[in-house]
């Protein structure tokens, strides 16, 4: 797993005197998720997965007139398997925002996330590629937007890392 995560921060970006891609942002209320067998206990026994969003890589954009297409758009993603696990199998879903300098939701969209775990193999990584492509009035100005990854968490869930956050005074 540490080979595959050096690779894939490893990305270059393009020679051209082109602007630069428009940067990444995982918020951190909306970077991990855990989720919990149903009844009252949250304790380390009652994890059935927990996932992580390890990193996002915004390389390599085409410019046109009107658009900048991200060309290398990668999300690692991680997933560990509990012990209140008995599906040996977690789904996810994660949104990808576009955001605009004046942190204006331009675009959102929500994609899945599937990992398969075994008795002998409980963690699972899954690097997701999408192109993006971003209608800008200013092609130059491509760098002051942003592409905003995270989970789709139901309140409980944020909650939780709300909770978790202040616990460990984490911002």
């Amino acid at each position: 797993m540490a080979l595959a995560l050096a690779a894939f921060a490893s990305g270059c970006g393009s020679d051209k005197a082109e602007p630069a891609c428009p940067r990444g942002v995982i918020p951190a209320d909306a970077a991990a998720i855990t989720r919990f067998r149903d009844g009252p206990g949250r304790d380390l026994t009652d994890v059935v997965v927990n996932a992580n969003i390890l990193n996002i890589l915004v390389d390599r954009c085409k410019y046109d007139k009107n658009s900048v297409a991200v060309t290398n758009f990668q999300i690692a993603v991680t997933a560990d398997r509990g012990p209140a696990d008995r599906s040996k199998a977690a789904d996810f879903e994660y949104w990808v925002a576009v955001v605009d300098p004046e942190r204006k939701i331009l675009t959102r969209e929500t994609f899945n996330l599937h990992f398969d775990f075994s008795e002998l193999n409980h963690v699972g990584i899954v690097v997701a590629d999408l192109e993006p492509r971003i209608p800008l009035p200013d092609v130059m100005k491509a760098p002051e937007y942003q592409i905003v990854v995270g989970f789709q968490l139901t309140p409980d869930e944020l909650a939780w890392n709300r909770k978790q956050r202040a616990n460990t005074g984490a911002q």
